[in-house]
Order: C-alpha cells, then sequence, then structure tokens
C-alpha cells in the first residue's frame, strides 16, 4: 500500500511546475508510505509515490517504476494478489523481472496486452500509468472501490491524489466547496463516487479507466457486476462453493514480506476470515478493540475464539480523550463522518505496532444481506398500510422510547422505520441511510443553499442503483446491489484512511472479485433464512466453530453516538469548539443559531441528533483543513486572524 499523486498538463506537454512544490505535494502523503519515496518529473508530467513496504522490500521496489523498454512508467498504491500467476505468464511471454514486486508485473502485464490485462488482475489498487511515447495517462481504480482516488481537472491539466487534500497548495489552488456534493454528504454522512465536495475534483469511480491524452480524454467501464436473471438453486454444494472461494482468496491475500496480522471482533466475517486463516497452517496474531460501554465490548468474544483456533490475541480499549477525538479528526481529510473512525484510528495504531498487513472481514454484510436494514426493508409495505395519521402519531410517540445505551436506539429504529415507509418502494431502503431528513435539511441548511438544491435527490439517485439488477430477481437483492456500489465505498474509506493514517495495509478476502460474482448469484434463501442474515456463512461454520458463536445476535464496529453528543464529555467539548469557530469565521452553508438548537435538544433528549451533529462536526473540520492550505478563501468564509 502506498500513496500516489500525480499532475499532466495534457494542454501544455513543455509545462514545468516548481520542484518545491511537487516535493509538498509527495510529503503530503508520507502516511501512506512511511518506508520510502520518489518522483518522475518530464516536461508535462509529475508522478509522485510514497511507499509502504510489504513485497520485496528493498530499494528496487521503489517507486514510480518504469517499464524495462522506458516507455511506461507507474505509480501503484495496492496489492495483485495473482501477480505470481500472472508473472509466470509473462515469462512464457518473453518477459524477465529483476525485482519481487507486483509492480514490476503490472506494467509488464500492461506492456505485453495493454488494457485488457485489466480484466486478469485480482486485487485492491489505484494506479497512475503514463505512456511516453504517446503521452497518454490511465489513472485506474480497482474493481469495488477498495483504494481510492481522486483527480482535479484544469483548462490544461489534470491531477491526481490518493486523499483530494494532498492536491492542493503552492501548485495548484484550492477549489471552492460543490454545492449538489454537499447536499449528497448531508444525506448520508459519506459522499458516494464521483462527487468529492470540492469542484472540479471528481473520485474515479470502482471499476474505471480514466484515459487523458492531448486528444481529449474518455472514461471507461472495464468491470461492472452483473446478476444473473436466475439465481442459482439452494443446496449444500453452494456451501462448499463458498468456502472454497473464501479459502482462495485468503490464501492468496497472505502473500506479504511483511508481518501479517488479522482484525478480529465477535462477528461472523472476521471469524470466517480467521478460520480460514488458520487452515493455511499460518499462525497470526489478533487485534480486537472493545469499549467501556455495557453492549459494546466484543473483546471476551474475540479472545475465546482466538483462543479456540490456537490464535495469539491482542486487544486495546476505546480511549475516549479530547486529543483522540482531534487525531482521528486531523486525519479524516474529506468530507466522511463514520462513527468508526475513531476506534478504527486506534485499533490500526494498535496493530501497527506488530504488524504491517491486516486481514479484515469487511463486506460480509453487503455480500450475504447481514445488515438489519435488509429486515427493515421487509417491513415497510407492511407499515404502508397503516393509516397515515395513525403513523404520524406512532412518530410523535417515539420521543418516549430510550435513546442511549444502544448501538442503534429503540427511538431511532422506530423513527426510521417510520419515515422510511412513508418514501415509498426503493426509496424505502435508501431511507434507512439517511441522515438528515428533508425536514432536518429545511431546519439547517442556508436559505439560498437549501433552494440551490432543491431539485437535487441524493435519495432517488441511490435508489436508481437498483435498476441494475433484472426484474425477475428479488427486491433484497436490488438493494444489495445498491448497498455494494453506494453504501460499501464509504465504508472502505473509512477503513482506507484509518489504516494508511498509521502505515497499515488492510486486506479484505471477502470482497474478492470471485466471491463477490458468486454471491450475487444466489437465491435469497441463501442469505436471509428465519429472521437472520447470512444464512450460507453461519451453514460453513457449522461444526467448524462453537455453537454459541454462531448464535450471537449482530452488532458491528459502531460506538455509542447517540450518548457521545448527550453528555457533557469530550465529544460535546470538541463540537462546542468547532461550532464556535464556524461562527466566529462566518461559515457559511449552515444556520448556525439553529445548530446549536439542535445540539441542545439533543443533549436534552428531546430529539435524536447524534449522527446529525458528527455530520456537521466533520463539515466543520473539513472547512478548517481546506483553510489551512491558505491557497485560496472561499466566498462564504471570512478568515478571523486571531484563530
Amino acid at each position: 500500500m502506498c500513496g500516489i499523486i500525480g499532475l499532466f498538463a495534457h494542454g501544455d506537454l513543455e509545462r514545468v511546475w516548481p520542484v518545491a512544490g511537487l516535493d509538498a505535494m509527495v510529503a503530503a502523503l508520507g502516511h501512506r508510505g512511511p518506508d520510502g519515496w520518489g518522483k518522475f518529473v518530464e516536461p508535462g508530467i509529475f508522478l509522485g509515490h510514497t511507499r509502504l513496504a510489504i513485497l520485496d522490500l528493498s530499494a528496487a521496489g521503489q517507486q514510480p517504476m518504469a517499464s524495462s523498454d522506458g516507455r511506461y512508467v507507474i505509480c501503484f498504491n495496492g496489492e495483485i494478489y495473482n501477480f505470481i500467476q500472472l508473472r509466470d505468464n509473462l515469462k512464457h511471454c518473453g518477459h524477465r523481472f529483476v525485482t519481487n514486486t507486483d509492480t514490476e508485473v503490472l506494467l509488464a502485464a500492461w506492456v505485453e496486452w495493454g488494457r485488457a490485462s485489466l480484466s486478469q488482475l485480482s486485487g485492491i489498487f489505484a494506479f497512475a500509468l503514463f505512456d511516453r511515447r504517446e503521452q497518454t495517462l490511465f489513472l485506474v481504480r480497482d474493481h469495488l472501490g477498495v483504494k481510492p482516488l481522486f483527480y482535479w481537472q484544469g483548462a490544461k491539466e489534470i491531477g491526481f491524489a490518493s486523499e483530494p487534500l494532498a492536491l492542493f497548495g503552492p501548485v495548484i489552488p484550492m477549489p471552492e466547496p460543490d454545492a449538489l456534493d454537499l447536499d449528497h454528504y448531508f444525506t448520508y454522512n459519506y459522499l458516494p463516487a464521483p462527487a468529492s465536495g470540492l469542484k472540479n475534483v471528481r473520485q474515479l469511480p470502482p471499476g474505471h479507466l480514466l484515459e487523458i491524452s492531448p486528444q481529449g480524454e474518455s472514461l471507461h467501464c472495464y468491470w461492472q457486476l452483473t446478476c444473473p436473471s436466475e439465481p442459482l438453486s439452494w443446496n449444500t454444494a453452494l456451501i462448499e462453493q463458498f468456502q472454497a472461494l473464501l479459502d482462495q482468496a485468503v490464501a492468496a491475500q497472505l502473500v506479504s514480506d511483511a508481518p501479517l496480522g488479522l482484525f478480529l471482533s465477535g462477528g461472523l466475517d472476521s471469524t470466517a476470515v480467521a478460520l480460514a486463516t488458520h487452515g493455511t497452517g499460518q499462525s497470526l496474531t489478533t487485534f480486537t478493540l472493545g469499549f467501556g460501554e455495557s453492549g459494546f465490548d466484543e473483546r471476551l468474544d474475540a479472545q475465546k475464539f482466538a483462543q479456540f483456533l490456537g490464535l495469539n490475541s491482542q486487544s486495546v480499549s476505546f480511549s475516549w480523550s479530547e486529543d483522540e477525538i482531534l487525531t482521528t479528526l486531523g486525519v479524516m481529510r474529506e468530507l466522511m463522518a463514520d462513527a468508526s473512525c475513531f476506534p478504527m484510528m486506534q485499533l490500526a495504531r494498535f496493530a501497527r505496532l506488530q504488524a504491517t498487513v491486516i486481514l479484515a472481514g469487511d463486506g460480509g454484510d453487503e455480500l450475504l444481506a447481514g445488515y438489519d436494514t435488509y429486515k427493515a426493508s421487509q417491513w415497510t409495505p407492511y407499515l404502508r398500510r397503516i393509516p397515515l395519521i395513525l403513523r404520524n402519531g406512532m412518530l410523535a410517540l417515539t420521543r418516549f422510547l430510550p435513546s442511549d445505551h444502544y448501538r442503534y436506539s429503540p427511538r431511532m429504529v422506530v423513527e426510521r422505520l417510520l419515515t422510511a415507509s412513508a418514501a415509498g418502494p426503493m426509496r424505502d431502503h435508501v431511507s434507512f441511510r439517511r441522515i438528515f431528513s428533508d425536514a432536518m435539511k429545511q431546519r439547517l441548511y442556508d436559505p439560498e443553499w437549501f433552494c440551490d438544491v432543491s431539485e437535487s435527490d441524493p435519495v432517488g439517485s441511490y435508489a436508481s442503483l437498483m435498476g441494475g439488477v433484472p426484474a425477475e430477481r428479488s427486491y433484497l437483492t436490488a438493494c444489495q446491489y445498491a448497498d455494494l456500489h453506494h453504501f460499501l465505498p464509504g465504508v472502505l474509506a473509512k477503513v482506507d484512511r484509518m489504516s494508511m493514517a498509521n502505515g497499515l495495509e488492510v486486506r479484505v478476502p471477502l470482497l474478492d472479485r470471485a466471491l463477490v460474482e458468486f454471491c450475487f448469484q444466489l437465491p435469497d434463501v441463501a442469505k436471509r433464512y428465519q429472521g437472520k442474515g447470512k444464512r450460507l456463512l453461519r451453514e460453513t461454520l457449522v461444526g467448524r466453530v462453537p455453537p454459541r458463536h454462531l448464535q450471537k445476535p449482530k452488532s458491528g464496529f459502531l460506538p455509542p453516538v447517540e450518548g457521545w453528543f448527550r453528555h457533557s464529555g469530550p465529544m460535546s467539548v470538541v463540537f462546542g469548539h468547532h461550532l464556535d469557530w464556524a461562527r466566529q469565521n462566518t461559515l457559511g452553508w449552515l444556520k448556525w443559531d439553529e445548530v446549536e438548537r439542535v445540539w441542545r435538544e439533543h443533549q436534552g433528549g428531546r430529539t435524536n441528533a447524534g449522527f446529525v451533529l458528527l455530520g456537521i462536526l466533520q463539515f466543520i473540520n473539513w472547512h478548517r483543513q481546506l483553510l489551512s492550505t491558505q491557497c485560496c478563501a472561499f466566498h462564504h468564509v471570512t478568515i478571523d486572524p486571531s484563530l
């Protein structure tokens, strides 16, 4: 894993940038690659790289790397898990290799097959490859968007980077925020590709290639998940197929010249990965984080399972302090307000003391319908049959339900069920992901901005993704398909940013391409059965893990967000300071007096707005980070020089 960054002046091939500015851009990604850095510079092109050494730890693995004939230069972030097989095939084609890196194999594959090589890659990656002869730049992102890639478009040049703010400084001025992107952000507390929050800055969508040359640019989709019209029939053979694919994925992802480890919770996904890892004969150390609050701590379950497998188990307690909150906010340099970032940051830092590469269980909920939202989507049609006046009355009564000491409080669950049911088919499932309701937007948005985005429909754009599934397939499959494309990349962004902030690589075997394609052929009965998700995974684990491990209710890695903002603890202190900053700097977009009223109502238990407040906190934090570059002033902000 690494950080990549670069510039290509496709409209001015003789362009030369100041060396100090280019060095500053590379340095901005130093946390992603603490083991070395390099750059390639010629008139019109700059490629920069920071290295986290995983394969071939010698200096031979440094990047940017050129092909043997010097025509192509690459800067690459990620891992190609099948690079050994590809290298063997390429040797038969006459290629010779001088390193033991997947980067050199990727270069040779491009030399041999061009963009057709992308169909042969198994891995997680984002890379930029420059064709010096044709003066063409290719930007590529992996199939599911595990690794990030952002790009900025100017009149005559394009810039790209693993993290968006690294692009801006002495070379490129900071763009203004994008109003429509911000509306999407507040809807979900994250941004789906291609949105970035900034004008002229986009995320490259997963499974896509962007080609840029003096003749123009073109965006190509090189991989798209397809769902057959008829699912497979449920039988025990599916259990064997699933297990074989998972075992293959885990074995392939254990290739590393750096120390390996495993994130282990008490959940089924990390349990399955741990079991598959153990089956290879490797004994990895497991890392778990726990919370002090009752009902949020999975350390005991994880420790018992690690002991069951004979693995070394290491755990750490979540540290709740103002310094820790500010440290995490400091590395969240984009519009992403996932509460799990805070514990993930601490878990990654703890694991990095002993490991450089971690296997994790992310993706199982999307593939095998593990989220409770899938169960909730089955209830909304029935709730719609209740007369509207009764539903509104039920909604009013939710204020008497408890709202703290739960991962998802009863008040939140009932409120979201009733609100989602009113949204109608397809939009009901998406509504479970909403953070700002329409009413909250009208209450908190600046009136001019509210008017500007009145035609925006983030819920509709999310729901439209369900159309990628054949009409013959189930509603459940359509919901999963939409989540895989919209929600999952947001989850993966959290894992990438928090782990890479600590120089730690996280791999996700459950999101192996072959495994994903297999799971979207499954019938519903293989996923949800008798009110529970992940049936196929449960069946795979029967007889291989202690029975009580299969009976645990789903928990997840979510801290007690509602309580964070309801009590006078560290998060309230941090939020108060950020709110003061927003006012003193006349930050626009939101009505800040009204924000404070929502906060006070939440503290008094009159409303349930913890996730709303978290989204606002990160929005203010993001603005502070934009302004710290001192590259430009947004028209929405007047800087107070005393701060």
